[in-house]
């Protein structure tokens, strides 16, 4: 083989694995963007007439669980049962806390 085709398929590969490289980093990188989104907590201020709502909420279900449930685990709990609320329940409800 000549010297110029070592070259030529050498020069072809190296690209190759450039490529791979970076498509590599860049998944990483969103992967640690969604991961990093997930896990920054969340606060939000409740007014005392949601706070008791949701005081008297949680303790109705701790009677009924096995082990305790925390507020938050009980928010997120809330906020999966929204999926299957309809549209307008939802808005009825959001007119009401304004």
């Amino acid at each position: 083989m000549p010297k110029s085709a070592d070259k030529t398929k050498g020069s072809l590969n190296k690209p190759a694995k450039t490529v791979k490289k970076i498509d590599k980093s860049i998944k990483e990188k969103i992967t640690d963007k969604v991961q990093k989104a997930i896990e920054y907590p969340r606060s939000y201020r409740l007014d005392a007439e949601l706070m008791m709502t949701l005081i008297a909420t949680l303790e109705r279900i701790n009677q009924q669980a096995p082990r305790k449930i925390s507020e938050a685990r009980l928010v997120k709990a809330l906020i999966l049962l929204s999926k299957e609320l309809p549209d307008e329940q939802l808005l009825k409800a959001v007119k009401e806390v304004w």
